[in-house]
């Protein structure tokens, strides 16, 4: 809070301020990357879409899914997950081109996701020494709510949080895994099953 609060000092003025506005909306974006590895110190962007969550409705056909040029790192066991080649990727556009998109598609929204922590480490590695901030967006972590959930429903058992054992639990279709569009509009189907009153808005 701390560290948002010096950043927004800092920037809030500046051409990304909206940024560090209150949202004044119900939209939310799902987001999801998929990198090169799972050490956000070293994990490089392969691919990261965001999908809007809108008047209780998963815009999927609206989301926005960038692919990015091969990274140095890429190699065949993060290929094996995202399958996402070297070739895959020739067309794909720089960092920077793809946070300027990313950052002007999500705006100041609060982002949904499943173990976020991880994806935005990465996105604010790159980030914070072009910007020099990290995304300022309020976060929601579905394994927190799913998690919450379950601790009302039997307090004395240990939930199983492997994300697709949650989706069958809510009973969410897992689409396209390990692509960064289909996970974030897992997770988009995933935060609406667990906040019903949005859904039902």
């Amino acid at each position: 809070m701390l560290k948002r609060l010096v950043q927004k000092r800092r920037h809030g003025s500046g051409p990304y301020g909206h940024l560090f506005r209150t949202p004044n909306g119900r939209e939310l974006m799902a987001l999801d990357c998929e990198t090169t590895g799972l050490d956000p110190r070293r994990a490089e962007l392969v691919s990261v879409a965001a999908v809007p969550i809108r008047e209780g409705r998963v815009r999927a056909g609206a989301a926005l899914e960038l692919h990015l040029a091969p990274p140095a790192s890429l190699s065949g066991d993060s290929i094996r997950i995202h399958r996402l080649r070297g070739v895959d990727l020739e067309q794909g556009v720089t960092v920077d081109h793809a946070l300027e998109q990313l950052l002007a598609f999500i705006g100041n929204r609060p982002l949904v996701g499943w173990c976020l922590d991880f994806d935005l480490a990465v996105i604010n590695r790159y980030l914070r020494p072009a910007l020099g901030f990290d995304l300022p967006n309020p976060v929601v972590e579905l394994s927190d709510l799913y998690r919450k959930r379950e601790r009302y429903r039997s307090p004395d058992a240990l939930p199983d949080l492997r994300f697709e054992r949650v989706a069958g639990k809510l009973g969410v279709p897992v689409i396209g895994r390990h692509t960064a569009r289909g996970d974030a509009t897992t997770a988009a189907l995933m935060y609406l099953k667990l906040n019903p009153a949005v859904a039902d808005q």
